[in-house]
C-alpha cells in the first residue's frame, strides 16, 4: 500500500468538493481564495497570499458560515488549515452542510 493511501486512511473526516466562493481574512486583510477541498476538520486552500504555519485565518464559506482556522502546513500552491473550536454538535452540522453542498455541486456537474 502506498504512503498516499496510508495517509488517506488515517483521515478522521471525509474530504468533499468545495464551493469556490470563499473569503479569507488573514492578518486583518480580506482576500478571495479557492477551496480545493474541505472536511469537518479543515480545508485545503489555493492561496497566493503568504501564510505560515500557526497563522490564524477566518474563512467565510457561502452556505456554511464563518469558520476560524489555523494554518497547519504549506501546499504547492496554497495551505492546509485546521478548523478551531468546533464542538461535536457544530462538527455534525458542518458535515451535514458540506455533504449537502457536495451533492448539489456533483448534480450540477452532470
Amino acid at each position: 500500500m502506498s504512503d498516499q493511501n496510508d495517509f488517506a486512511e488515517k483521515r478522521r473526516h471525509k474530504r468533499l468538493k468545495a464551493p469556490n466562493n470563499v473569503t479569507a481574512k488573514i492578518n486583518d486583510e480580506e482576500i478571495d481564495v479557492t477551496l480545493r477541498d474541505v472536511s469537518a476538520g479543515g480545508a485545503a486552500l489555493d492561496l497566493k497570499h503568504e501564510a505560515k504555519p500557526d497563522d490564524s485565518i477566518e474563512l467565510m464559506i457561502d452556505d456554511v458560515g464563518q469558520l476560524s482556522a489555523t494554518v497547519s502546513r504549506s501546499l504547492d500552491d496554497g495551505v492546509a488549515v485546521r478548523f478551531m473550536d468546533i464542538d461535536d454538535d457544530e462538527e455534525e452540522m458542518l458535515l451535514a452542510d458540506l455533504e449537502r453542498i457536495d451533492i448539489d455541486i456533483r448534480n450540477e456537474d452532470f
